[in-house]
């Protein structure tokens, strides 16, 4: 989903693991860093390309907007644009896995 800053988000959710996947491309992380909040923000380079966010579900479902602020300060994006990336993820957990 494109969006201001030119940044893409790939957002893929497993449910089975309650796990939300976002990155920025599909290249492999060289490290992760887990923060105080669980998630887990992947680099490559030293330039941040994703997040892993461990039990979504059970942890954000009623804290989605600080989620969002945690997004926007790493991903360097306005908040509403790290709400949309959420709002994909809400729709992502709808869908049947393959």
């Amino acid at each position: 989903m494109p969006n201001k800053t030119d940044k893409t988000f790939m957002v893929k959710y497993d449910s089975r693991s309650d796990v939300l996947y976002i990155s920025t491309r599909s290249a492999p992380s060289t490290r992760g860093v887990e923060d105080r909040y669980g998630i887990v923000w992947r680099y490559e380079g030293g330039e941040l390309i994703g997040a892993t966010i461990i039990d979504f579900h059970d942890r954000w479902h009623d804290d989605q907007s600080m989620l969002a602020l945690q997004l926007a300060k790493h991903f360097d994006i306005p908040a509403k644009e790290a709400e949309i990336v959420l709002e994909h993820a809400t729709e992502e957990k709808g869908k049947p896995r393959n």
